[in-house]
């Protein structure tokens, strides 16, 4: 691993902690939401992930410009939600388009371009689905691209390791001020690119079995909405999480992942993000284990 790529990962966290400060400053009192799992009501920054994807986006581009829009894109649809709210249709049919030039720029075979559209749209939506508690979503999304990253380094892809490791340095800068107790939220702007550029990695590189198996938690949460509510509709069933004696609790209304635990045993939101973070490492090794005995490159 050479001296260069170090600074550079060192770089975009310093770089990410600094920015990412300065949208907080600069939100806090123009895009800002209230953390629903605290006993006071705290006004915290929205649209922190703002940071990481300018960040990420900007050092794609020494790389490949269609990572670069990998990220990019999302980040967009993900500014125009926080800001003005679309709806399910609007949000789906955006998610869907902005996988086409990502492939056009990579000049991908017809099955792959199709493949990554599809892998795009699914995984920035679940990537921006399993949320809600302080680092869950950009620590879940850190978990992803590093265990990806080992699957790349373990089959000599040393690029694809690369950019994995300087998106996730970017991230980390904003995981530092969005982890309990939260300074910022991500808000879709950080979290729709996460899936998306996992996606383009994983279609590119030949790394789509071990994407899904990264995945499985997020696919589980999903499935759970879907099955007792209704991804787009669960919140018009929404039954708030409680706060009892520190600890969270859940007593009716929807599934999801981290609300069936909850419904389980009441704790900490801190320790359900760490339960969390816990199943996705579970997943992570399951996906080195499979791309080291039983991997291969379909494509």
């Amino acid at each position: 691993m050479d001296l260069y790529f170090v600074l550079s990962a060192l770089f975009c966290f310093v770089i990410s902690l600094i920015f990412t400060k300065f949208m907080i400053k600069k939100m806090v009192n123009y895009k800002y939401g209230y953390d629903l799992h605290k006993a006071d009501k705290i006004k915290v920054a929205e649209m922190g992930g703002l940071s990481a994807v300018i960040i990420s986006s900007v050092t794609m581009l020494f790389f490949n410009p269609a990572l670069s829009l990998s990220i990019f894109l999302p980040g967009f649809v993900g500014v125009i939600d926080d800001i003005s709210r679309l709806n399910s249709k609007e949000k789906i049919v955006l998610t869907f388009l902005m996988g086409i030039p990502v492939a056009f720029f990579l000049k991908l075979n017809i099955l792959l371009s199709i493949l990554l559209i599809l892998g795009i749209f699914v995984s920035s939506n679940l990537t921006n689905m399993l949320a809600g508690f302080n680092g869950l979503e950009i620590g879940m999304g850190v978990l992803l691209c590093l265990f990806m990253a080992a699957v790349c380094l373990i089959n000599g892809d040393i690029f694809g390791f690369k950019v994995l490791i300087l998106f996730s340095a970017a991230y980390l800068g904003l995981l530092y001020y969005n982890r309990y107790p939260a300074k910022v939220f991500p808000g879709d702007t950080g979290t729709l690119p996460i899936g998306a550029f996992l996606a383009t990695i994983a279609v590119w590189r030949g790394f789509i079995p071990e994407l899904f198996i990264l995945m499985i938690p997020f696919v589980v949460d999903a499935l759970l909405k879907q099955f007792t509510a209704g991804v787009t509709k669960k919140d018009t069933v929404f039954t708030p999480t409680k706060l009892k004696n520190g600890k969270l609790c859940v007593e009716g209304g929807y599934l999801s992942l981290p609300r069936m635990i909850l419904m389980k045993k009441a704790m900490e939101e801190y320790k359900i993000v760490l339960v969390l973070w816990a199943i996705e490492a579970f997943f992570g090794i399951l996906s080195i284990l499979y791309t080291k005995y039983f991997g291969f490159n379909i494509f």
